[in-house]
């Protein structure tokens, strides 16, 4: 699974913690810390990560909200291309603070012991996985059934020929 995070450079510690957590369990981080490639256009690379995501974290403190406009920019367009979006959201931050994000459930991360909230999305992530699991057993099962379907009619209509050819002959 893909994550994106978006983040204030003044929450690198919060960051690492989970960016640590999303390798532990054996999926990809994408942020600009860990992601970057020198030479490449930074927005543009930013918005390419985010369309390829599966989730979307953001985190919030009163850092994010006295100066990350970037932060707001990823989010719009996480929001505009439909991803999932997971708020870790400092005690500080007041409801109010929190712009296009106003009214989607959060998970409140502290500084002092980010753990509870790491698990929260550790358990977000595998929920996602589960629901991706289940949808590609459906598809293949459907594409199986297709598939007979298909061999089925394919081998009705050659039956269909030999008795047409035999009748003629």
């Amino acid at each position: 699974m893909r994550v994106f995070i978006s983040y204030s450079v003044a929450d690198i510690d919060l960051l690492q913690h989970v960016v640590r957590m999303i390798h532990a369990s054996g999926d990809q981080p994408l942020c600009w810390q860990v992601s970057k490639e020198p030479g490449k256009e930074a927005w543009k690379s930013i918005f390419e990560w985010i369309d390829s995501s599966d989730l979307v974290i953001v985190i919030i403190t009163d850092k994010t909200v006295k100066r990350a406009m970037s932060v707001g920019q990823e989010v719009g367009h996480a929001r505009a291309v439909g991803k999932p979006i997971l708020p870790l959201v400092a005690p500080i931050v007041q409801p109010s603070d929190l712009g296009c994000l106003s009214g989607v459930v959060f998970q409140q991360i502290q500084r002092e012991n980010p753990v509870p909230a790491l698990r929260v999305v550790n358990r977000v992530i595998r929920r996602m996985k589960q629901r991706q699991a289940s949808e590609m057993r459906r598809i293949v099962v459907l594409a199986g059934a297709l598939v007979t379907t298909w061999l089925l009619g394919e081998s009705a209509r050659t039956r269909r020929r030999r008795t047409i050819t035999k009748t003629y002959r």
